[in-house]
């Protein structure tokens, strides 16, 4: 009995030592493969990382490789865009030039081939000289006549009272005067409409000065241009006309023959006469009944000079304007 219970009890301490054995193993089968597990997976995320790495690296170096070919290709195509334009002006230019286009620019002895070659550096320009002959005194104030001129109805008599005899600026009535300035207006001095034609005062009394220089003859009063009566309403400061419009047969025709300067006066020196539209004929202002030349057109008065009325204009000239000073009748 005694040894029964000695075999269970070794049994027991048998089991007891199995089960130690089995747990202590277990527990280091347990810690193994724990401390497997975590190298695998420190292991595994270093390589990934550096899988990653090099995965971004090369796809970096790729695209950059890629934006270095597509820079270099469009300054490739840049180039020659520019390359294709600058042929092309030269190709126009080439063919401008060869149509002479630029001969324009060439001096006159360049166009003709005749130029001498001098040294640059020593030639002298010199001011042109000024002729100051008939020609270019009628260019440059011819005017000046017509400022001078009256504008009346020429089928009456009235239109040739500065054709009579000689006048000072003075001398000459100053609805005549009047007229005169009338023509140096501009057209938005002048108010129109279906009934009126009305100018201010003050505009009439500028123009006056601008062609006498002074308005010592200047006196507001009654005047007429063409077939326009003008009164003057003292109250308004203004003149008014009818408004209306007239056809004369007959008009004053006046043609420069000569015109210089001395010292301070400017002389214009013409021919005038009355032409007769409906007779072809030509009057002098002596004789307003019996024609002087028949069958003739306005073009024949520079070829009649001789057998017409001849008159002189003085224009005095102050501070480089010329202002109307006289009319004589030579002839």
């Amino acid at each position: 009995m005694a040894k029964k219970e000695e075999n269970e009890l070794k049994k027991d301490i048998l089991e007891q030592m199995k089960s130690k054995v089995i747990t202590e193993v277990n527990k280091e089968i347990k810690n193994s493969i724990t401390s497997q597990v975590a190298q695998f997976k420190e292991d595994f995320k270093e390589q990934m990382n550096r899988d990653i790495e090099e995965e971004i690296d090369s796809i970096l170096k790729r695209e950059e490789k890629r934006m270095v070919r597509s820079k270099n290709f469009s300054l490739f195509k840049k180039n020659v865009v520019i390359l294709l334009l600058f042929g092309i002006v030269c190709y126009f230019g080439y063919c401008l030039y060869d149509v002479k286009y630029f001969d324009f620019m060439k001096s006159d002895c360049e166009k003709s081939g005749q130029c001498t070659s001098l040294d640059q550096s020593a030639v002298v320009n010199e001011p042109e000289e000024i002729i100051k002959d008939k020609d270019w005194y009628i260019t440059n104030y011819g005017y000046l006549l017509e400022n001078a001129k009256v504008s009346l109805n020429a089928d009456q008599a009235s239109a040739y009272y500065l054709y009579s005899k000689d006048y000072k600026v003075s001398e000459i009535k100053p609805s005549y005067l009047l007229n005169m300035a009338y023509k140096k207006l501009n057209e938005k001095e002048i108010k129109t409409n279906s009934v009126n034609v009305t100018v201010e005062e003050e505009a009439l009394k500028n123009a006056f000065l601008e062609l006498f220089g002074t308005l010592d003859t200047y006196k507001p009063t009654a005047f007429s241009f063409n077939c326009l009566n003008f009164k003057y309403e003292k109250d308004h400061n203004r003149y008014v006309a009818l408004q209306q419009t007239c056809n004369s047969n007959k008009e004053i025709l006046e043609n420069i023959t000569d015109m210089y300067e001395e010292r301070n006066q400017l002389y214009i020196l013409t021919t005038a006469t009355i032409y007769d539209k409906n007779e072809s004929s030509y009057y002098k202002f002596d004789n307003l009944f019996d024609p002087i030349l028949n069958d003739v057109s306005e073009k024949d008065l520079t070829t009649n000079n001789k057998k017409l009325n001849q008159y002189q204009y003085i224009f005095k000239k102050v501070e480089d304007t010329y202002y109307f000073d006289s009319i004589t009748k030579l002839k």
